[in-house]
């Protein structure tokens, strides 16, 4: 097994740019999808199914992308994952229709798949459970500062050079990426057949591995459900511009960052379940708080971005913790585990959005009850549920 690593600084790098290639094809291309509507004469629910279908895609690819990961080893898959990623932007730059789009997103979302996949395999595969916790939070870090520019960028761009343009600037991250990947990491880990013989089932009746992969779905699904119905909300409803939209889902990436950042210092003195029952505290904090502004009568862009932020906070406890926690109990197999809990982290954020897609009340009603119902779910999953695995699976 090949097992050469590049300095640290350059992993810390690569890390944090594998997982932002999720966030770069969600969030860079949201203040266009108003113009993508109007342009390609689709509905507003049609549009959303460019989301929906690159989330689903990714969610169902991952399991694919783990074992892959695990057999032929982290570079390659990069490399190939990569390529696609890049392909699918030029192709969704160039579409002029509403099912060539929805194609290049479906492809882009399994290309994503392999990035994150093996991003977070290469964080087990050189660290343990516990500093690999840690090494997660910083990564997200790097990744929610990517994100607090994508929106922003994303509006500016979509603003003065339109959609396609947007879609191409995500061509060229995946490129930046590739480059990387080919020219400076050589590491290719592999695990034996004995490994690979390690079930679904095996996954699934860990403890840790299970709630802490529902922690990182529901409090993702939050997010997802933001990114959704945000456009449609704040354009939409309130009349922002395009540019001044693009400036709240920065504040969330902004507040995610925030999260990360506590999440890191609050492992270095407390035990992973009292951060996470931390964390569930900002999440129920934002999505009561959201509800109660909104059921008495205050209803503004304030009202529901600060709760969001607040909500957004919590989320940057969850899924470090979250992610990292369930890939702990699995050195060995730490591809498939990842793959099976990002699967799981999709799936459920897959359900959110299907919801929220059929939801008979306006986008802002929909927001609201959405973000309440996933904290007080959050709260209780990490005030007791958590906790009972960890205590169970000491160590």
């Amino acid at each position: 097994m090949k097992n050469t690593m590049p300095p640290a600084n350059l992993i810390s790098i690569l890390l944090m740019l594998l997982l932002a290639a999720q966030v770069v094809a969600t969030d860079m291309y949201l203040p266009a999808l108003p113009q993508i509507a109007s342009d390609l004469s689709s509905s507003t629910g049609q549009v959303q199914w460019t989301l929906t279908a690159y989330i689903l895609s990714f969610g169902f690819m991952q399991l694919v992308a783990g074992t892959i990961a695990d057999r032929y080893g982290r570079r390659r898959t990069l490399l190939w994952g990569l390529a696609f990623y890049v392909v699918a932007g030029v192709i969704g730059a160039c579409s002029e229709n509403l099912p060539l789009l929805l194609l290049s997103r479906i492809v882009q979302g399994a290309a994503t798949a392999g990035a994150v996949i093996s991003a977070r395999a290469i964080i087990r595969d050189q660290y343990s459970a516990v500093a690999g916790l840690g090494i997660m939070a910083r990564s997200m870090t790097g990744m929610s500062l990517i994100g607090v520019l994508c929106p922003v960028f994303g509006g500016l761009v979509t603003e003065y050079w339109g959609w396609h343009t947007t879609l191409a600037m995500i061509a060229v991250f995946g490129t930046l990426i590739w480059c990387i990947v080919f020219f400076y990491f050589t590491e290719n880990h592999a695990v034996s057949e004995q490994d690979l013989s390690v079930t679904a089932i095996d996954f699934l009746q860990h403890k840790k591995f299970l709630f802490s992969s529902l922690l990182a779905g529901l409090s993702f699904s939050g997010a997802i459900a933001f990114l959704m119905l945000s456009p449609f909300v704040f354009i939409g409803e309130f009349g922002m511009s395009r540019i001044a939209y693009g400036v709240l889902p920065a504040l969330c990436s902004l507040a995610f960052l925030s999260g990360t950042i506590a999440c890191r210092t609050a492992l270095r003195r407390w035990p992973v379940p009292q951060v996470v029952k931390f964390g569930a505290g900002l999440s129920l904090l934002g999505g009561v708080g959201e509800f109660l502004l909104w059921h008495f009568g205050y209803r503004t862009v304030l009202t529901l971005a600060v709760p969001q932020c607040v909500y957004m906070l919590g989320h940057g406890f969850h899924q470090p913790c979250g992610q990292g926690g369930a890939v702990a109990p699995f050195p060995r197999c730490a591809g498939r585990a990842a793959a099976l809990s990002g699967f799981l982290i999709t799936a459920t954020a897959f359900v959110v959005g299907q919801l929220i897609s059929h939801s008979a009340v306006k986008a802002s009603q929909t927001l609201v009850l959405t973000m309440l119902s996933l904290a007080i779910l959050l709260a209780t999953l990490s005030w007791f549920a958590i906790p009972r695995a960890y205590s169970e699976h000491a160590g």
